[in-house]
């Protein structure tokens, strides 16, 4: 086997510099967007941006949030700015289970994320 073709077929590390850097690219530009949307819109370019992101990466969510929570950020704004990233990817995760999963899979996922996304839901509306 030639060197070229051994290379190619080898899987990439997501630990590599490139990755890590892209990521921590994305972290920043997550961090900003939501400072943005919070100056710009106060309470409601959170929200917005938290259903956004939710649909893309919770853990940009959170990483922000918990950035955020205490100094920029009232520890309630941020825990419920997370609840809606989790409802809005709950969602989203329950669409596309339903939309291309088999019968039986489309069932599980049905009852069970349907739960979860209730149970956000619930905890959005506690705590108001």
């Amino acid at each position: 086997m030639a060197s070229d073709e051994k290379s190619a077929a080898s899987p990439s590390n997501p630990l590599q510099f490139a990755s890590a850097l892209q990521m921590a690219v994305l972290f920043q530009i997550v961090l900003f967007v939501v400072r943005w949307a919070q100056n710009t819109w106060g309470e409601t370019g959170v929200f917005a941006s938290a259903g956004i992101l939710g649909l893309t990466d919770i853990d940009a969510l959170v990483v922000s949030m918990a950035k955020d929570s205490g100094a920029q950020l009232a520890a309630e704004l941020a825990a419920r700015a997370i609840a809606i990233g989790v409802l809005a990817n709950t969602l989203l995760k329950l669409f596309i289970g339903i939309a291309f999963g088999l019968r039986q899979f489309r069932r599980i996922v049905s009852i069970n994320l349907f739960t979860v996304a209730l149970a956000c839901a619930i905890s959005l509306a506690l705590l108001r």
